[in-house]
């Protein structure tokens, strides 16, 4: 009775050691791998640093985020943290136009926001665009 006791304590604490660390890790890795099939170009990102930026190019694992107009950086993949939008759904391999339109539809010349700032649709760019005014972004 004793043996059996210790070893069902053994499988009891396998169980919860499975239940409390591989299955938060595995949900963890699961939506990691969902977030970096997101990535694209015109995905607006959060890096491991902090910044916010848009994706203007994927290659292999390296994204080039524009982090201001004309500041453009290139970083390993596993460097972006989170996706703050969706850009739109192309293809890896589609090559981008760039245009020299200000990236920020919602901002007049001098900064400030427009009229259509109020009618932003998702809850992510109203984050993004809220952020930004916090913390003076570009």
């Amino acid at each position: 009775m004793k043996g059996s006791s210790s070893i069902l304590f053994l499988i009891l604490l396998i169980v919860v050691f499975y239940v409390l660390i591989l299955l938060p890790q595995r949900r963890q890795q699961k939506s990691r791998a969902e977030m970096m099939k997101k990535l694209g170009p015109g995905a607006r990102v959060m890096t491991a640093a902090g910044l916010y930026g848009e994706i203007v190019q994927m290659q292999g694992d390296i994204a080039l985020v524009r982090i201001a107009d004309g500041v453009e950086v290139e970083m390993d993949q596993r460097a972006i943290v989170r996706v703050v939008e969706e850009g739109p759904a192309l293809d890896h391999g589609e090559d981008v136009e760039e245009s020299d339109e200000p990236l920020d539809d919602h901002v007049d010349h001098d900064g400030e926001p427009t009229d259509e700032f109020h009618d932003v649709g998702s809850e992510a760019e109203r984050e993004f665009e809220e952020h930004r005014k916090e913390h003076g972004g570009a």
